[in-house]
């Protein structure tokens, strides 16, 4: 793992950042972030779409900011960590059987929500942003070499499985009800999952299910 390549990624996405008002916006971009400091190489990688965005961010830690891993805003602002963020933390934890963990983001910038997102940045995929975002997300897998992926969220996940050059290989379903896309690159399994969050009708049975399938095919 090159240290110094991944720092150089981080200064070219700060300047990346500063150079395009829209993403100034954002409060954060998220992008090789550590779920523990103290561990080892990660030897699985958590993808979202893009980073959430809520009001007590700004409250804590003025923006434009980061979560990578020379600087996380929540390590360094006033107030405590989110629940929501607590939560996403804790279901990375459980569904990579607590092996190290990076997290990072398809898109990389934040908003609050979908609408907010197009309002800033326009439609996913015809943003002129989307091809740094997939190349610098290519030089982080190249660099960690996980084990594994896991990207939070099934929407869009035939197109970024095409982003990335990704083979299909199973859909689990539950009670009619897709949970899992399975797909594999060249060197590893990546795992698309029903959204974490509440608001999604994400249940405990779900997330057993999720574990149960993902776990054994880790590496």
């Amino acid at each position: 793992m090159n240290r110094e390549c991944l720092d150089a990624a981080i200064l070219q996405i700060r300047a990346y950042t500063q150079g395009h008002p829209e993403l100034c916006a954002a409060h954060h971009f998220c992008y090789g972030l550590p779920l523990d400091t103290t561990a080892q190489k990660p030897e699985v990688l958590v993808m979202g779409i893009n980073p959430g965005e809520i009001e007590e961010d700004r409250l804590s830690y003025p923006g434009p900011t980061e979560e990578t891993w020379n600087h996380d805003f929540h390590e360094k602002g006033k107030l405590e960590r989110s629940r929501g963020s607590k939560n996403y933390r804790r279901n990375a934890r459980c569904f990579a059987d607590n092996r190290p963990v990076v997290f990072t983001e398809f898109f990389l910038w934040s908003s609050s929500d979908g609408t907010q997102f197009k309002q800033r940045f326009g439609p996913l995929w015809r943003s002129p942003h989307l091809p740094f975002c997939i190349s610098m997300n290519q030089r982080l897998i190249q660099e960690y070499r996980p084990k594994s992926v896991i990207f939070v969220g099934l929407s869009h996940s035939r197109r970024v499985a095409d982003a990335f050059g990704l083979c299909h290989v199973h859909t689990v379903k539950i009670d009619g009800e897709r949970l899992v896309e399975h797909y594999q690159d060249e060197c590893r399994p990546w795992f698309f999952t029903k959204h974490w969050a509440g608001t999604y009708g994400f249940s405990n049975a779900q997330k057993q299910h999720i574990k149960e399938y993902i776990q054994p095919r880790l590496d």
